[in-house]
């Protein structure tokens, strides 16, 4: 109080300085110097205000906070938050101290006494100006000990179930939150939402918290005698009770109290058993603490541990501002809310507008389209992360679905704490989102979500692509993820090399010792075990200078493999376009490689990972997901989808004869046509001829372009956007008359099985097969138009759905006969899913095209089904 005394008289003292200044500047200058006035005002404001900040930075005021329980128990965590959202703003001018007791992993009493004798030490010369406890054993602790530990210290609790106010009594210096769920106003939301509910089944472990609780539910009880009938499930296990609620009748609800340990003595940690139990149940379960929201419960008068500690925060400052303790009462009323999970109101068909006034509900989504967070290990602007965010846009360009992305940039910030620190921020940032499913690209955001996907995105199906480190292990008990593995060829990247360079004596191994230099080390290792006829040199452990020279001086019959110089011996850090480039303004001899972030850099080719195709095939999985295919029953992909790439001006360069690149290779950098290498000089010699002639040479020309546009240069049927053009117009024609119109999406069965056992070219042979038996048996009025990959779209005009269906049949017909001339040791086989257009649903293209999608998905799983029973 003295200090404080002391801080007032100074700004008092300030201020009189002003009065008395402004008072004399005026009377020497009355209204003749305005300005200079204002100006000596400012002057002196600046001065008391500065002077008060120094002042306020001299006094700062120290507050700790007793948890009883430890950081990462979500109950004490959340209280943190509550508290730290009302103190954060004044952090500048308080010192805040945060202890935990850890008590429920410690429970004995000599525990206490340790804990005593460590804050008498700890403490012993630092005066507290508040001190905040949460939960009943911090509480008891300092009832106990008050007066030796922290003598004429205020006391803010919250969190207290077992409070009795005679034990303070006489104690002005102790206020607080009391912590009481409210049962009674959760059974009845829960029987006004379920009007015909005849049964209420208990669900409520023996520990310390189950036995406050069941007192808690008794004192309710008689007022619903009568209603409805309550049944315990206390003395069942956790199998049993899953068993137990995956049969209860519709006219059944559960109330989820809390069950930390069941009768077996199984522990489960605060979300573990809702998630387990929620999982089974078929009917709506409700609860009575916010920490079970979104972990399976569809919500409730929840007891919150963020508003109890907001509460007791908001006392702490009232009292850091001044107010004695005893004039702030005991809140005792709890500040629980109407809380609820958007995802299980839908799941039971609740509506919101039936919920009581001012209920928060989280996991809501206001918008028809589907939410997808692509979380990415690295930076924006990386070339591999860019190339996967192209491959993820290119299969969900035109789809409804919404992209949140976001980047760990852990290339740059790496280390346990940096990973804590991000699980932190994605907590509040992504706490109140629902997502429909996540990517996570490359191994570090793969690795965070297997140990964050429960507390971050509960029960939200996760795709991972980029991943080279992964074991079958990962996944047991994560049945909501699947995804694509990163392998890099090296084998049949050294195999073209050689093929293309017969003479051929050495391989330069270029490799640098970061984490991932010595990952592609282990990898090499086994692949080099397969040319035993070879001489493989490594250069690595070099600066780029010492590295440069090295490559310049290799001999002719040397080949180099590039793998990663990102750091080279002096620490200088270089990104992958940076050091290839250096590298191959160096090199005499070529350079091959097996990624394709170093295509058009300076390397020749070899059989690359695409970070395009990673991307490409994560988001068809997400696809599948969306459609209704669970996860757990889309295989993960182990063999990496790579392709065989070139560099056409390093072909040229090295004298490498196209001809002898592997089928379906990627060759970029091809040469201009003529026409377009000479076309200035052409077109001068053209302005000689007539205008009709010009006329008629562009006319043609444009016809030309506007061709290949609209043709898929593969199979020879139309494209995706001319078929998507030529439906939306059909459409159009179909709303303003009688005319009907009719869809069918297709999918090509077997097609990785085909380019697994026989190679990619007769993938795209049976490509190209389908498309032609599919094209001549259509009507003239029908189309056709490659959709993307092994998927088409066939449209019917003027026609209903068994009209279209009785088109199909000549197209089953074409292609058994195709199958029975045994053409290929293989047959041909589609899915296919019809839509039938109604004017009065306004569709949009997109979603026309979704229906006849998921109908073909549905055929497939069907018959995947049925071909797997005996």
């Amino acid at each position: 109080m003295e200090k404080t005394r002391k801080r007032i008289s100074y700004v008092e003292m300030l201020y009189g300085y002003i009065d008395r200044g402004v008072k004399r500047v005026y009377m020497h200058t009355r209204k003749k110097n305005l300005i200079k006035i204002i100006s000596i005002l400012l002057m002196l404001l600046f001065i008391a205000t500065t002077g008060l900040v120094w002042a306020n930075d001299l006094q700062k005021k120290n507050v700790l906070v007793i948890n009883s329980y430890n950081k990462g128990y979500k109950w004490t965590d959340n209280i943190v938050e509550g508290i730290a959202s009302v103190l954060e703003p004044y952090s500048r001018n308080l010192n805040i101290i945060v202890e935990d007791m850890d008590r429920k992993r410690i429970t004995d009493d000599e525990y206490i006494y340790k804990l005593y004798e460590i804050y008498k030490y700890k403490f012993k010369n630092v005066k507290f100006d508040v001190i905040v406890c949460s939960d009943d054993d911090a509480y008891q602790f300092i009832i106990k000990y008050h007066d030796e530990l922290f003598p004429n210290t205020p006391i803010v609790f919250c969190g207290v179930n077992y409070f009795e106010e005679d034990k303070i009594a006489g104690d002005s210096l102790i206020t607080g939150v009391v912590e009481a769920q409210d049962l009674a106003a959760t059974i009845e939301l829960a029987l006004n939402l379920h009007p015909n509910i005849k049964d209420i089944y208990i669900i409520n472990d023996k520990t310390t918290t189950g036995y406050a609780l069941d007192r808690s539910l008794h004192e309710v009880l008689p007022s619903f005698a009568g209603r409805v009938n309550f049944i315990s499930l206390a003395n069942l296990n956790m199998s049993q009770i899953q068993a137990k609620v995956q049969s209860l009748p519709d006219d059944a609800l559960v109330l989820y109290l809390v069950m930390f340990r069941d009768v077996d003595g199984n522990y489960f940690n605060y979300n573990e058993s809702i998630e387990m139990i929620s999982a089974k149940s078929r009917v709506p379960i409700y609860g009575c603490w916010d920490f079970s929201l979104r972990h399976g419960i569809v919500g409730g008068m929840l007891t919150s541990g963020y508003y109890q500690g907001e509460a007791a925060a908001k006392m702490a400052l009232k009292i850091l501002n001044g107010v004695h303790p005893k004039d702030i009462p005991i809140l005792k009323q709890s500040p629980n809310h109407y809380m609820f999970d958007a995802v299980q109101l839908q799941r039971y068909g609740i509506n919101k507008a039936d919920l009581p006034e001012n209920s928060l509900v989280i996991n809501d989504s206001f918008s028809e389209s589907k939410q997808v967070l692509v979380l990415n290990s690295y930076h924006h602007g990386m070339s591999w992360t860019d190339s996967i965010e192209k491959g993820i846009k290119s299969v969900f360009s035109g789809k409804n679905i919404e992209l949140y992305i976001d980047f760990m940039d852990s290339k740059r910030n790496n280390g346990p704490e940096f990973t804590q620190k991000l699980y932190e921020v994605y907590k509040d940032k992504f706490g109140t989102k629902r997502f429909d499913a996540v990517i996570a690209t490359d191994d570090t955001a793969y690795r965070f979500l297997l140990k964050y996907h429960n507390e971050l995105f509960t029960n939200v199906p996760i795709v991972f692509c980029g991943v080279n480190y992964f074991e079958d292990a990962d996944l047991v008990g994560h049945e909501q993820i699947t995804g694509v593995v990163e392998a890099i060829d090296i084998k049949k990247t050294l195999e073209i090399a050689l093929r293309l360079h017969p003479k051929t004596s050495q391989f330069a191994i270029i490799n640098d010792r970061t984490a991932t230099g010595l990952a592609n080390k282990y990898v090499l290792q086994e692949a080099i075990a397969e040319f035993p006829q070879m001489n493989f040199v490594f250069l690595e452990g070099l600066n780029m200078s010492e590295l440069q020279e090295r490559v310049n001086g290799l001999p002719k019959d040397t080949i180099v493999l590039m793998m990663t110089f990102n750091q080279d011996k002096s620490n200088n850090l270089f990104s992958y376009e940076q050091s290839v480039k250096l590298i191959s303004q160096s090199a005499k001899v070529p350079i091959y490689s097996v990624w394709d972030f170093y295509l058009g850099q300076g390397i020749v080719g070899g059989m690359m990972t695409s970070g395009f195709s990673q991307g490409e095939l994560a988001a068809q999985m997400i696809l599948r997901i969306l459609n209704g295919e669970k996860p757990a029953l889309i295989p993960v992909v182990k063999e990496s989808p790579n392709r065989y790439m070139f560099d056409y001006n390093q072909l040229t360069k090295f004298g490498i004869d196209t001809a002898k690149l592997p089928p379906d290779s990627i060759v970029i950098n091809t040469p201009e046509s003529a026409y377009n290498k000479y076309k200035t000089t052409i077109w001068s010699v053209v302005g000689a001829f007539t205008i009709i002639t010009l006329v008629v040479q562009r006319k043609r020309a444009e016809e030309r372009l506007k061709y290949y546009a609209t043709i898929d240069s593969m199979t020879g049927v139309f494209n995706r956007r001319t078929g998507l053009d030529f439906l939306e117009k059909q459409m159009e024609i179909a709303k303003r008359g009688t005319r009907k119109l009719t869809i069918c999406f297709i999918d090509v069965n077997n097609l990785k099985v085909v380019n697994d056992s026989y190679g990619h070219q007769e993938g795209d042979y049976l490509i190209k097969t389908i498309s032609s038996l599919l094209e001549k048996s259509l009507r003239k009025s029908d189309i056709i138009c490659r959709f993307g990959g092994d998927e088409f779209l066939l449209v019917f005009p003027d026609s209903d759905i068994e009209q279209a269906k009785s088109i199909w049949e000549r197209i089953e017909d074409n292609i058994s006969t195709h199958n029975s001339s045994g053409i290929k040791p293989y047959n041909l086989s589609v899915s296919r899913g019809f839509a039938q257009f109604d004017k009065n649903e306004r569709l949009t293209v997109d979603e026309f095209v979704i229906i006849a999608d998921k109908a073909m998905y549905e055929e497939k799983s069907y018959t995947k089904e049925n071909s797997c029973k005996p």
